[in-house]
């Protein structure tokens, strides 16, 4: 039974327009609470409407119908857009957010596209023009159309379709009004219909049932109810479609009928299970079908649907007339016009059978139809009152039951009253006219019958219609507004995912864009850093260009220099010996000269310092003779056009960071005439640069590719990646950048701030960068910007810009310049400083310098300023390097160095850190550790009195990098007037146990009287006023020396000082610092004193002035025991410091400087305090906070010396007496011979190792360091083979190594990292070994060939210990290489005939030649120092040559040749001066067919034994270090041990 109860029409009509306002309000109270939201552009939106974000396209069919909706003009679609009540929430936009946690978002399907206001009418104006109104309204159609056959299809296809095409007719955006939704839901609903009645009804006809009724069935249960309910909901306001809606409910059923089904079907009980027998039942779909159908008909009888119809007298006969209701506009259905009441009557006719079979038992209906159908028989047109009797007729007949219960009244109504029986059953009896008369005449009773029941219910009916739409609606709108919601929230989510990825797809997009921008620049960066080192390899091939093997030889026709050619190198030697030199490089001018053809100089130019004029070759060395290369053949590609002056590229062509390559004549001529600027163009004069038309390759090449490749300006990404772009040149490839700090550069009495970078694969420090607070690498602006950690010292500058307390020169450099082998530093050149030729956009130079992490041999910490923060880097090459750092990083960045596991090459000389293998971590102990272990040693008499003092010096912090800090030696002497040195007599030594001041009675007694009647209650009490190690000192003894005279220049304002105050007389200086007449000199000695005869000599002829006296100062003058020799002076003062009196009384003397004396009580005793700003720890700079007192402080320190590091706090041991060793050549009449071994070939090397004796044959060489594998050469196919020593078994095979030219002699460096070999080509090729793994093979990369030679190499010997490669030739010439830059250092004199043999001693430093017979001794330098012909015979030439290797100093002057003949013959050398040496027969040939100019030679060699017992030539030689035996080997593979007998030394000892 039907529950839903109509209210009367005035209740309906006020309800539905209640309704209307709700909606409406409910549509502005969400637009309001949503986000606004509109279409840009858009042609309709009102003035109001304000453009926000931009909309996402909705998937609502809906949404799709309104946006299609078009059929009305653009005027009226405007007019109504803007009238519309739901215009204003549609104007604004809105997107529902039914629940707290959704969040409004512009980007959800909801977003109104309000190109046109969703209205009903303009819907049934689409609906009324169909697929004829214009592409907007076909288009709209073709889609319900489309959705109606896609539903239709689910209807007769699915299961459970109702609930699909509810949710896709409530899927309707929540800015559209119910009203529209409703139409909307109509117009779907109604082409669905047609759709699913066209199926079925084409299915029935078909023989073949397609379709599964099943299915279909129970789908059109669920539809005939949602249809009914829409239609009571108002979906259809139109009468047509109510009224098809009705046809399709009577189709429907009139197809469920076949076979009269329905009509014969029996009606059921009031239970359904109570069916009676035999009769047919009825489907469910068939029930729901007539129970829409009943509803249907009473809907079409509803007041509010008869005011539509216009039938307002049948109202008014009701008594139901109420206001009309505004109807729709006329247009809105032209096929409405004929449509009333009589429609309906004739469906009723038509159907009545099926609509009043049996089963439809429904009380409603007839309540319905017996109230409307009694008042249509008053109607005056004749046709409805026609139908309405054939109906009543036909009710009478079939609802007889029914009828009774409404027209006879019950007695418990009152007055009994029967309308049927002898009233309406008149029509069934009677004539038509007797009913109607009868019908008039009882009317009223007829009204108070139906008034007693039906009417009632009929009432109730309509209340109930009335208020379903208002409760349907509002379950519809929730739902909808819930369902909404859930796709809002989901569509959220999803847009959500959807963005979460965009940004995804942009952060890895901008991840790999940033990734191959960095790879990219890395790439330019790269290139750029191959473009640097080109650079520096040109400079360095200029400089090869012109020395006398070069290809334009430099013919010194007029040796009128001002400039030194030469200066010290800095390279560490042996005990920290600095005993070569190094050639300066030549000026810029000189290069272009030679390089222009003026092979002859009128003036051999020289730079003062390797850095005094910046760089070190200029671009216009590169121009001319590129453009001698290239003139003719790619002149015209390189040629620039007239006129054009050559600038600096502010930006290079093929590089986008600020890098830029800087025309060096530009930096000359700006650090020449005070320029600063490389962007500045600097015309060429004729004087200056010559002809020089044509920039740099470089620079050439730059120009042209500007025009090819667009630079880029520097992205953000440049710009915000910590600077690490601007270094990335000067890195190795795939280096890692791990720390970056603030350093300077300690170069003399210069700092040179910059960068320093602990990468992954090496160490680096690039100057004129630095680290901002933010960690940003930046560029120093101006050279005289004040450091950073100046900065954080609080130092400040003075009125000419420099530091208060240290001038800054950036025109002379200390420590040379090592050009970098390819660009790329090795680890011999891992200390080297080169390239220096590097300017980015700003003014400044970058050098910068590499360490190898495997070339670090030592990292120790240092005090600068007597302040804890500098750390020294011991390079394996001996170049070392200290560097300060801030303060509070000091620790941080030897910390971090340590945690590098940097490793320790136990092959180099272990006098840096006294133990082979460093201690992870460095403190007091460690110093007591190593400072008790040489203590021991030396104590023992293990090391001489030399390494044990330099040794300590290191301890203490003193190094050559800082002359402030420079190492300290003593005075040994007393005695500079004798003619012969007693090394016997005490009183030839100084007083040990006393300081300088007091070596005289009266010095010690007049600083005693200082020290006690001193009264400054500020200034401590102290003896001397002056200190005994200053960077004064340091440059008053190496006045001489380049480039210390340089420095001594700047500190004197520029010249030397005067000359009565240089260092003109080693006694006077004694004399002065002795305390004799001076008690303001104290100072001590330093090393050199002991090692290196050159700073004695004024060899570059520098102009030092003349004294009051008339008398020119030159070379230093020596004692008279030295006999004029500045080497002799040397060598006798080494034995003086080895000597046993100094041995004795040394620790006196360290307890002075390093020991318990140096401070305190046992200070004060020994008259030894001074200036308490000497020493450490005294004041704390960093607390003063006065800038002039900070200045003045540190210029105390920086110019009055400093006290070195206190390392013994109790007396120092004493050394006892050396043991004394018998050298097997000074006795060598005693030499017994006994042979080893036998080989089956000749012998060419012999090596101890391990207390065995291990031997290479001919065209081979045991390779360093454990000598388990040897290198052999001279097979037919060309090869270099690696062997295994004990099993010869073949490890690697080399091809091609000097291309078809066959392979002579070879040399390997101690390390085993680095070996030589020379061919029959005359080229020297050096190669590094590499291996990937243990077992795999080795790779010899070529590092350098090295040309000089103009024939086959015949012998060639290599010295890592002082870096250098010495080489013999069949041209006659012996040259010396730099093993560190692989570049030419000198040459010998050319020898008369082809050399045989090369030794180079690697403790001394001394080389012995052999070409023939003759055999020459070279100083490292190149002096010759002593030669003679061995051998009457010509043919009995040297064939190998040793010297003794047992200490630096003592017995040095031994020498071994091995002879053709077979002889072993042993030479002593010996000074001229010497009686020995006068009585030599030899005396007339002192240069032995060597042409030496005016050098004749101070020393001789005499014969003091021949050795004979070989029968074969004598090929090999070795003295064992212990001087235990001397080794010899011979061509038929003889070896044989030469030994003394005990009893021979007895003898030979009684005899002396």
């Amino acid at each position: 039974m039907l529950t839903r109860i109509l209210p009367p029409p005035a209740q309906l009509n006020f309800n539905i327009r209640n309704v209307d306002g709700n909606m409406d309000s409910f549509r502005q109270a969400d637009s309001q609470s949503s986000a606004s939201v509109n279409i840009p552009d858009s042609p309709i939106i009102s003035e109001k409407s304000s453009t926000r974000i931009p909309l996402t396209p909705s998937s609502s069919p809906a949404f799709a119908l309104s946006s299609w909706l078009g059929s009305a003009s653009h005027k009226e679609s405007k007019a109504s857009l803007q009238a519309s009540p739901s215009m204003e929430s549609s104007m604004s936009g809105s997107e529902y957010d039914p629940s707290a946690d959704l969040k409004s978002s512009s980007q959800g399907p909801s977003a109104v596209n309000s190109f046109f206001a969703v209205s009903s009418k303009l819907l049934f104006e689409m609906d009324d023009s169909g697929y004829g109104g214009g592409p907007c309204s076909a288009g709209a159609n073709a889609v319900l159309d489309f959705m109606a056959e896609v539903l239709s299809d689910f209807i007769t296809e699915q299961i459970k379709a109702a609930q699909v095409i509810e949710g896709i007719l409530e899927t309707v955006p929540l800015y559209v009004d119910a009203e529209s939704v409703l139409v909307f839901q109509g117009l779907c609903l109604s082409r669905l219909m047609n759709f699913v009645e066209r199926r079925l009804l084409r299915d029935d006809e078909e023989d073949e049932k397609k379709l599964d009724k099943s299915r279909w069935t129970s789908n059109l249960d669920a539809l005939c109810w949602m249809i009914v309910d829409r239609v009571y909901m108002g979906s259809f306001p139109q009468p047509a479609g109510v009224l098809k809606t009705l046809e399709f409910l009577l189709s429907m059923l009139q197809l469920a009928n076949k076979d009269g089904r329905i009509e014969e079907a029996t009606p059921v009980g009031k239970s359904l299970l109570s069916i009676t027998r035999g009769s047919r039942q009825l489907d469910t779909f068939i029930n729901s079908l007539l129970k829409n159908t009943n509803r249907m008909i009473m809907y079409c009888f509803l007041p509010s649907f008869l005011v539509t119809l216009g039938e307002d007298d049948l109202l008014s006969c009701l008594g139901l007339l109420i206001e009309p209701k505004k109807r729709l506009p006329s247009n809105s259905s032209q096929d409405d016009s004929g449509i009333d009441i009589c429609t309906v009557l004739q469906l009723l006719v038509a159907h009545k059978r099926i609509i009043f079979c049996p089963s439809n038992v429904d009380t409603d209906l007839n309540c319905c139809l017996c109230v409307n159908l009694i008042s249509l028989l008053h109607d005056q047109r004749q046709n409805i009152k026609n139908m309405a009797v054939n109906i009543v007729k036909y009710l009478l007949v079939h609802r007889r039951a029914a009828l009774e219960d409404l027209l006879v009244s019950k007695p418990n109504q009152g007055q009994h009253m029967d309308v049927l029986h002898g009233g309406f059953d008149k029509l069934l009896t009677e004539s038509l006219s007797t009913f109607f008369e009868w019908l008039q005449s009882s009317e009223l009773m007829v009204n108070k019958v139906l008034e007693q029941c039906a009417a009632i219910m009929w009432v109730q009916c309509i209340a109930g219609s009335a208020k379903f739409p208002g409760v349907r609606i509002k379950g519809l709108e929730g739902r909808r507004k819930r369902e909404m919601g859930r796709r809002s929230r989901d569509i959220f989510k999803l847009d959500q995912k959807h963005w979460e990825q965009v940004n995804e797809r942009r952060y890895a997009l901008d991840l790999l864009r940033d990734a191959m921008s960095t790879e990219l620049r890395v790439v330019r960066q790269d290139k750029y850093g191959w473009v640097l080192h080109a650079e520096s390899e040109w400079q360095t091939l200029l400089q090869q260009l012109v020395h006398e093997r070069g290809i334009f030889p430099l013919q010194k026709s007029s040796l009128a220099t001002e400039d030194p050619e030469w200066q010290l190198c800095p390279i560490e030697g042996p005990y920290r010996m600095r005993k070569k030199l190094e050639r300066c490089k030549l000026r810029i001018d000189t290069v272009q000269n030679v390089l222009d053809g003026k092979f002859e100089l009128g003036e051999a130019e020289l730079s003062k310092g390797k850095y005094e004029d910046g760089p070190n070759a200029s671009d216009t060395d590169t121009e001319s003779f590129f453009h001698l290369l290239t003139d003719g053949v790619y002149g015209e590609f390189l040629k620039e056009s007239d006129g054009v002056k050559v600038t600096s590229s502010v930006r290079s062509g093929w590089n986008d960071d600020r890098a830029s390559d800087m025309n060096e004549a530009s930096l000359h001529s700006a650090l020449e005439f005070g320029v600063k600027s490389s962007t500045v163009s600097f015309p060429m004069s004729e004087s200056m640069h010559e002809k020089s038309d044509v920039g740099t390759p470089m620079q050439s090449l730059s120009n042209k590719t500007n025009g090819i490749i667009v630079t880029e300006d520097k992205s953000d990404k440049e710009l915000n990646d910590n600077g690490e772009y601007l270094i990335r040149p000067y890195l190795e490839p795939q280096e890692k950048i791990r720390f970056k700090y603030n350093c300077e550069r300690v170069v003399g009495l210069d700092k040179h701030d910059g960068i320093f970078l602990i990468g992954e694969l090496s160490l680096y420090i690039i100057e004129n960068f630095y680290v901002d607070d933010s960690g940003c690498i930046c560029e120093k602006e101006c050279e005289d910007e004040l450091s950073v950690i100046d900065q954080a010292l609080g130092v400040k500058k003075d009125v000419t810009g420099s530091a208060d307390f240290q001038s800054k020169s950036t025109s002379s450099w200390i420590t040379t310049v090592k050009a970098c082998v390819g660009g790329r530093a090795w680890a011999y050149n891992g200390g080297a400083w080169g390239k220096e030729k590097v300017c980015t956009s700003g003014n400044l130079p970058h050098p910068w310098h590499m360490w190898k992490l495997n070339s670090v041999h030592e990292i120790l910490k240092r005090d600068y300023q007597l302040r804890p923060v500098a750390v020294e880097i011991f390079s394996m090459d001996g170049c070392n390097d200290l560097l300060v750092f801030h303060k509070k990083e000091r620790e941080e960045v030897f910390k971090n160095l340590v945690a590098m596991n940097l490793p320790r090459n136990s092959m180099l000389d272990t006098t840096i850190s006294g133990s082979v293998k460093q201690e992870s971590n460095e403190g007091s102990r460690l110093f007591k550790i190593m400072a008790k272990s040489f203590s021991k040693r030396w104590q023992n008499g293990e090391i001489s009195n030399f390494q044990y003092l330099m040794h300590l010096n290191t301890l203490a912090g003193r190094g050559y990098s800082d002359l402030t800090q420079y190492p300290v030696f003593p005075w040994v002497l007393a005695d500079y007037e004798s003619e012969n040195l007693d090394l016997s007599n005490p009183k030839s030594f100084r007083k040990l146990e006393k300081p300088m001041g007091c070596q005289t009675q009266e010095g010690e007694d007049e600083f005693k009287k200082r020290y006690e009647t001193w009264d400054d209650p500020e200034v401590p009490k102290f003896h001397y006023g002056s200190h005994y190690s200053s960077a004064g000192i340091v440059l008053f003894y190496l006045l001489r020396l380049p480039p210390f005279s340089v420095e001594n220049q700047k500190l004197q304002g520029g010249q030397f000082d005067h000359a009565d105050r240089l260092f003109n007389s080693i006694r006077d200086t004694w004399s002065s610092a002795a305390g004799k007449g001076n008690t303001s000199d104290v100072k001590e000695l330093i090393p050199e004193f002991f090692y290196m005869p050159e700073f004695l000599e004024n060899k570059f002829n520098l102009d030092l002035g003349e004294k009051q006296s008339g008398e020119k100062v030159s070379d230093v003058l020596l004692p008279p025991w030295a006999k004029g020799s500045a080497r002799e002076f040397i060598r006798k003062h080494r034995e003086a410091l080895e000597s046993d009196f100094v041995s004795e009384n040394l620790h006196h003397w360290i307890d002075l400087i390093f020991g318990y004396k140096q401070r305190g009580k046992a200070a004060e005793e020994a008259v030894n305090v001074f200036y308490h700003y000497t020493y450490e720890g005294s004041v704390d700079i960093d607390s003063v906070t006065d800038p002039a007192m900070k200045a003045s402080i540190l210029a105390q320190i920086n110019h009055f010396g400093q006290t070195p590091k206190q390392l013994f706090l109790k007396p120092h041991v004493k050394r006892r007496s050396d043991r004394r060793i018998h050298h097997p050549l000074k006795y060598s009449s005693h030499l017994a011979p006994h042979e080893i071994r036998k080989s089956s070939s000749a012998i060419t090397q012999i090596v101890t190792f391990r207390e065995k004796i291990l031997v290479a044959g001919t065209n081979s060489l045991l390779k360093p360091t454990t000598y388990t594998k040897y290198v052999a050469w001279g097979f037919p196919d060309r090869s270099l083979r690696f062997m295994s020593y004990d099993q010869d078994r073949l490890l690697s095979t080399h091809e091609n190594l000097h291309g078809g030219s066959q392979i002579q002699c070879a040399g390997a460096s101690h390390d085993g990292q680095i070996l030589v070999t020379g061919a029959d080509d005359g080229l020297l090729c050096v190669w590094r070994i590499s291996k990937d793994g243990p077992r795999v093979l080795r790779h010899l990369q070529l590092e350098n060939a090295l040309c000089g030679h103009t024939a086959k190499i015949t012998c060639l010997h290599v010295s890592q210990p002082y870096m250098l490669i010495v080489s013999g030739s069949d041209d006659c010439t012996v040259i010396l290489w730099d093993l560190s830059s692989l570049v030419f250092v000198r040459q010998l004199p050319e020898f008369p005939v082809p050399i045989s043999a090369i030794y180079l001693n690697d403790l001394t430093g001394e080389i012995v030649t052999a070409a023939g017979i003759l055999l020459a001794v070279w100083s490292i330098n190149g002096d010759c120092l002593a030669v003679i012909n061995t051998s009457q015979l010509p043919s009995d030439s040297i064939l190998s040559v040793t010297s003794c290797t047992f200490s630096d100093w003592l017995d040095t002057n031994w020498y071994v040749t091995g002879h053709q003949s077979g002889a072993v013959k042993v030479w002593h050398m010996v000074h001229c001066s010497n009686q020995e040496s006068a009585l030599s027969k030899f005396t007339n040939n002192l240069t032995g067919g060597l042409y030496l100019g005016d050098n004749v030679p101070e020393y001789r060699l005499l014969l003091h034994k021949v050795l004979k017992f070989h029968k074969h030539p004598v090929t090999s030689l070795l003295l064992t270090s212990d001087l235990k035996q001397l080794l010899s080997g011979d061509s038929g593979g003889h070896l044989l041990s030469w030994t003394l007998p005990d009893e021979s030394l007895l003898a030979s000892s009684n005899q002396g």
